[in-house]
């Protein structure tokens, strides 16, 4: 898990320091281009396509799967909340948060005010942390059944490769 996170940290790191994605003039002028996730993801995806070595008409195939496992790789990673955790005081405390993109992060938000009153309801905090706890692993087991899935769909060598990209287990 740990290996995941730091590739998915790498990732980010690249992509905040690319000057494909950052701070390149945007036509000569001075204002940088913003990052763009979907310009990002489809990178990502094109060259996973040149990685495996796959035809169009195979890609076709491959695609679905590929995305629906990076996608639940990623739910996963992000555990219903903020990869890099919650900062606690400061400035960020008291911004407001986005819509959560998923139950799991409903439901991690829900425990983490729950955790944040030191006179919680102790019953409380128990039901909300086995709901957090039964979305994960609803999540691991969604993962497990998309990537097996895919393999299905792939050569050794292919299988291998997506290994090493943190893809498949």
């Amino acid at each position: 898990m740990r290996n995941r996170v730091c590739v998915v940290a790498a990732a980010v790191l690249l992509c905040l320091f690319s000057g494909a994605a950052w701070g390149q003039d945007d036509q000569g002028g001075n204002q940088p281009r913003r990052f763009d996730p979907e310009q990002m993801r489809q990178r990502m995806l094109d060259r996973t396509k040149e990685t495996l070595g796959v035809t169009d008409d195979e890609w076709k195939a491959l695609q679905p799967k590929i995305e629906a496992v990076q996608k639940l790789a990623m739910d996963s990673r992000m555990r219903g909340g903020s990869m890099f955790g919650r900062r606690r005081g400061g400035e960020d405390a008291n911004q407001p948060q986005p819509e959560p993109r998923n139950e799991l992060e409903k439901k991690t938000r829900e425990l983490q005010a729950l955790a944040d009153k030191k006179d919680a309801d102790p019953k409380a905090v128990k039901e909300k942390l086995k709901e957090v706890r039964d979305l994960r692993d609803k999540g691991k087991a969604d993962l497990k059944k998309a990537q097996d899935e895919l393999r299905e769909l792939l050569t050794p060598r292919q299988e291998a490769l997506m290994v090493l990209m943190g893809l498949l287990d």
